[in-house]
């Protein structure tokens, strides 16, 4: 069993449980928390109502060669220990947000200062774009030599921007002789280095992870899985967890979507596409080359929103109404196939507003297309599309899909040739 300690008393010791979830720890303290609840007439009144402050808690795991610093754990449950002699209490905390050190000592120095100026993101997908800087092969006519360096020279590129100074690549190792089998075993592991202009907070941390992610989704959709992130701290790296957005990861192998190099690509999106700080149109990236939702409609609305957005923000001259057909006169590479890109125009227009109006329901798969009065007249052009099914929908949804993709690739990052590999 572990021992925890609250806030930094390290003369109060408490025995713990604990246990790592997909989204957190969760560690059950022997602790009563209702002693926490001032008495009123000699009586503590406890309901779900009731807030306990959060509160760091470090926890010492002797057998298990590893320690966590908790920060800001609530309170996720109280019941009593039945069948003991003394009748204790057990108190449930959760975070989301952690730190794993072997040493508990230095973990002790972590504040909630923002003292964190290096973020360090381990992915598979590196070694993939970088190949193994630290490995070298030697083949003479006796001897097949590996060579394993203990430091390897970082590519860097420099940002200077939205708090970025620069990104690092480069991997490192560890290995461990196996007594029992006689093996030795080395782990390789690629590595991207955020280096900070100035020093963030953990609570900071997820915002720079969750902006990588997307930039490296948008280069290699579907494989940039992250098996950890350390941050260093007063020169020493600490692994911390913290909540970080998923994606549909796929085993097989993906091309890049440019012919740029991992830090070439970096370059451009961290210098072009300011997510941290950036307007409504950039926000809603991550909600479409991410994972994106199964419901086709919601997706329908949300790319028109995005297009919607991104065109006004732009300012483009008459964009005002027309920025579907902006969209697909620019934007959307197979237009030349639409028969009649003004009908496409208004269908998908009346599309998004029954959604937003009605509902996704379509009373009888009939839908009423009209153009804009004449004279306080119905327009002549106006008609009704008979048969709404899924196949009708789906050719629009990916209209605007495909107008989205252009409008990152094509006006945001500036690259005329692309391949985006991932659908929605």
């Amino acid at each position: 069993m572990a021992v925890c300690f609250f806030d930094g008393k390290y003369n109060e010791k408490y025995d713990c449980q604990y246990e790592i979830k997909n989204d957190g720890i969760e560690v059950i303290v022997n602790y009563d928390i209702m002693d926490e609840i001032p008495e009123i007439n000699g009586i503590r009144t406890f309901g779900s109502y009731t807030e306990f402050k959060e509160r760091d808690i470090l926890i010492i795991d002797y057998f298990g060669r590893m320690n966590y610093l908790l920060k800001n754990a609530n309170c996720n449950g109280h019941s009593e220990v039945l069948g003991t002699p003394d009748g204790g209490y057990k108190t449930k905390f959760f975070t989301r947000y952690y730190f794993k050190y072997g040493n508990y000592e230095k973990l002790c120095d972590i504040s909630n200062d923002k003292n964190i100026n290096k973020i360090r993101v381990y992915s598979k997908m590196i070694n993939e774009l970088i190949g193994y800087p630290s490995v070298s092969k030697e083949e003479i006519e006796n001897e097949y030599i590996i060579k394993l360096k203990r430091n390897t020279e970082k590519q860097k590129v420099e940002i200077n921007q939205n708090n970025i100074k620069s990104i690092e690549v480069s991997d490192d190792w560890k290995s461990e002789f196996n007594r029992k089998n006689n093996k030795i075993d080395v782990n390789l592991g690629g590595y991207i280095d955020i280096n900070l202009n100035k020093s963030i907070s953990y609570e900071e941390v997820y915002e720079y992870i969750n902006e990588l992610i997307m930039f490296c989704q948008l280069l290699k959709p579907c494989k940039f899985i992250i098996d950890r992130v350390l941050v260093e701290i007063n020169k020493i790296f600490f692994e911390i967890c913290i909540p970080i957005k998923d994606i549909d990861y796929k085993n097989s192998y993906v091309d890049n979507s440019v012919k740029d190099n991992l830090l070439q690509f970096l370059f451009r999106c961290y210098t072009t596409i300011p997510y941290r700080n950036s307007k409504n149109e950039v926000r809603n990236i991550p909600y479409i080359i991410l994972n994106t939702s199964r419901n086709i409609e919601d997706n329908f609305l949300m790319f028109y929103r995005f297009i919607e957005c991104y065109y006004k923000q732009q300012s483009i001259k008459g964009i005002k109404n027309s920025f579907i057909k902006y969209g697909i006169e620019n934007n959307y590479k197979d237009n030349e196939k639409i028969k009649n890109i003004e009908n496409m125009v208004q269908e998908i227009i009346c599309l998004r507003n029954h959604y937003v109006h009605n509902g996704y329901h379509i009373p009888n798969k009939k839908l009423y297309i009209a153009f804009e009065n004449i004279n306080n007249k119905a327009n002549p052009k106006n008609y009704r599309v008979e048969n709404i099914d899924f196949d009708w929908i789906y050719e629009r949804t990916k209209i605007l899909y495909e107008i989205v993709i252009d409008i990152i690739f094509k006006n945001m990052l500036e690259y005329d040739n692309y391949k985006f590999n991932k659908h929605f």
